[in-house]
């Protein structure tokens, strides 16, 4: 029996198809047809409709570089986030209590020592002596353990640095608590017995309640997808179960961890596998460290150092892994963000594709300083770039303490990259920074952080730009747009009603536009009345 569509009129839609639609017409979880209320209704006779006022629809908002998984777990955990605790001794305090309060492994995340202050093993171990502790920084490229920790995971004083991977030490060589890179990424995709083994997980329906909580919250600032950028055995997992109970909030898109590419392909999970609720995207996989972590692999040191940052990957490996997936026609995702770290993904992928021809678009994570040689490069290839999109107005002025005035003017380069023509995806890296579409949009549209710092103001796009790099661009680095990111006959009904137009809007304040409605399939998952 052929489904009779719904009916949705706005005041104004924004399709992104070049059309000017008055109205929507929705059948089960696409849209059949667009037009004016009047042709839609003639058409329709005695359709449902659902009148939406003066509100701004737009297509639903894709964050194509989020940790939904990671976020659902970090809830779990004790938040040490500058919002939650005060200076470093807040964060001790925090920790002291919940030591005290419960058995077993005390896991904190969100630190940012940039606010926050600095710590280290011995603090540690002086607020949680006795009770095992890991505290993750918000770019969860790095943590500081207590002795306790150390000595559960086998990490001893004499451990060697792994490759891709380091423990920090004190003046006296001894370790300071600092887990860096690949000596962390244990607690995702390691087996029992290798260094950082996976760490205590929650009871699965704690994990989904939280699932459902997150999702909700995404769905209220406007997501109506995501793709989570690092899916090890523990993420899988999550997403699998909460696919299994129905959820249909969310549309996600995976990139699989490529320390078990292996074991995936051997379970057929490849590109595209699975549906429009869950379904793999490609293959993550890390060449440098992190951006507001100061650990990415730079030409120049940061400010006031002589620290060049990290290399996860040697150029061998990198070749080695993207040729092993390029051949096997499988999308790539890899993290670079320093300039050393792109020129090195760049190099395999042009081997590559002198190799084999697949016509699968890769992509680059972050993909933060650049500058024309780069550009051109990454032009040539066809590739899409996924930079920070909330990171200037997060960060704000830091950003040109530790990268300089110049590199800031080529970091995270939304106008460079639309003027070159290549596709520019949406990405908060949240729960590195906040997961708001809005906030992200007024970022890139202003490249004013919170405090005010104007950062890299030569790289500002326009509010249609923005709201494109959210919709049309996130859907291309996902391999889906020709189903999602447009308002058009044939495209999924996943789509947002604002309370204002961002493009009519004050540039500083896109971020307070209210959601009045969100949208998945067709189908009302928030009302903000």
């Amino acid at each position: 029996m052929r489904q009779s569509p719904v009916l949705y009129r706005a005041g104004t839609i924004i399709s992104q198809d070049g059309t000017r639609p008055e109205a929507l017409a929705v059948a089960g979880e696409r849209i059949s047809a667009s037009g004016t209320f009047a042709e839609l209704s003639d058409r329709y006779p005695g359709a449902e409709v659902v009148d939406l006022g003066d509100a701004v629809v737009v297509p639903g908002f894709n964050d194509a570089h989020a940790h939904l998984a990671d976020t659902v777990q970090s809830r779990l955990d004790l938040d040490v986030s500058p919002a939650s605790v005060i200076g470093a001794e807040g964060l001790l305090d925090a920790v002291r209590d919940r030591a005290a309060s419960r058995r077993g492994w005390v896991l904190a995340g969100n630190y940012d020592d940039s606010v926050t202050g600095r710590i280290d093993r011995a603090m540690l171990d002086a607020a949680a002596p006795t009770t095992p502790v890991i505290v993750r920084h918000v770019s969860a490229h790095w943590a500081v353990l207590n002795s306790r920790a150390l000595e559960e995971l086998g990490v001893a004083e004499d451990a060697p640095d792994i490759a891709g991977g380091s423990y920090g030490r004190d003046a006296h060589g001894r370790l300071d608590g600092r887990v860096y890179e690949r000596a962390l990424l244990g607690r995702y995709v390691s087996r029992p017995g290798d260094a950082l083994a996976p760490l205590p997980t929650p009871e699965p329906a704690d994990v989904m309640a939280e699932y459902a909580r997150v999702v909700a919250e995404w769905n209220a600032v406007g997501i109506t997808s995501t793709c989570d950028a690092f899916v090890g055995p523990q993420q899988l997992e999550i997403h699998s179960m909460a696919r299994a109970q129905g959820g249909r909030g969310i549309r996600v898109a995976m990139l699989l961890a490529a320390e078990r590419y292996e074991e995936y392909r051997g379970l057929g999970l490849g590109t595209d596998f699975g549906d429009e609720w869950l379904r793999v995207a490609g293959v993550k996989a890390f060449v440098d460290g992190a951006i507001g972590g100061r650990t990415c692999r730079v030409s120049e040191p940061f400010g006031g150092t002589h620290d060049h940052g990290m290399l996860i990957s040697t150029q061998e490996e990198l070749d080695a892994l993207v040729g092993r997936v390029h051949r096997d026609g499988n999308r790539l995702a890899i993290h670079a963000n320093g300039d050393v770290a792109i020129r090195m993904l760049l190099q395999a992928y042009e081997t590559a594709a002198r190799t084999v021809q697949t016509g699968v678009r890769h992509r680059i994570e972050h993909c933060s300083i650049v500058d024309d040689e780069i550009i051109a490069r990454i032009a040539g290839l066809g590739l899409t770039v996924v930079p920070f999109s909330a990171y200037a107005r997060f960060y704000g002025g830091r950003l040109e303490e530790w990268y300089g005035a110049d590199r800031v003017e080529r970091l995270f380069a939304h106008r460079a990259f639309l003027d070159a023509g290549v596709p520019v995806a949406a990405s908060t890296d949240h729960p590195a920074s906040p997961i708001q579409p809005l906030g992200a949009i007024q970022s890139m549209v202003t490249r004013r952080g919170v405090d005010g710092a104007r950062v890299g103001g030569s790289q500002a796009i326009t509010v249609e730009e923005a709201i494109g790099v959210y919709t049309t661009g996130s859907a291309t680095a996902t391999g889906e747009e020709a189903r999602k990111g447009r308002l058009a006959p044939g495209f999924l009904a996943d789509f947002v009603a604002l309370g204002a137009d961002p493009r009519r809007t004050d540039p500083e304040g896109i971020s307070e536009i209210p959601v009045r409605a969100t949208f998945t399939g067709g189908r009302l998952v928030h009302s903000g009345e």
